[in-house]
């Protein structure tokens, strides 16, 4: 049998067969399916549906990404503490983001 497909990014070009595993921040994510979404612009995108375990806890629980990008939560919705980080990630990637492509200049 060949072994699920591991990735360390939400960077698809297209859905993610189910069984892919995404480790995020030392958290494994398992993709289970997917769904679409309509944005605000009314654009509809597919969106996945990723199994995880509580990082407090360790109960199973779903939650939803882009095929780009996403939060993903790191804990089930008894634990979910909004605002609350398990690890500082929000930040880092703003500041990657702003090295690679500089601050937008305003026209």
């Amino acid at each position: 049998g060949q072994s699920a497909r591991v990735v360390h990014k939400i960077n698809f070009r297209v859905l993610p067969l189910p069984g892919t595993v995404l480790m995020h921040e030392g958290q494994r994510y398992i993709a289970v399916g997917s769904d679409l979404h309509k944005r605000r612009d009314g654009q509809i995108v597919p969106i996945i549906l990723w199994e995880s375990h509580c990082a407090l806890c360790g109960r199973p629980f779903q939650c939803w990404s882009g095929l780009r990008s996403g939060t993903l939560n790191r804990r089930c919705l008894d634990h979910r503490a909004p605002g609350k980080a398990v690890a500082g990630a929000g930040r880092k990637r703003v500041a990657k983001h702003l090295s690679k492509h500089g601050r937008r200049k305003k026209s």
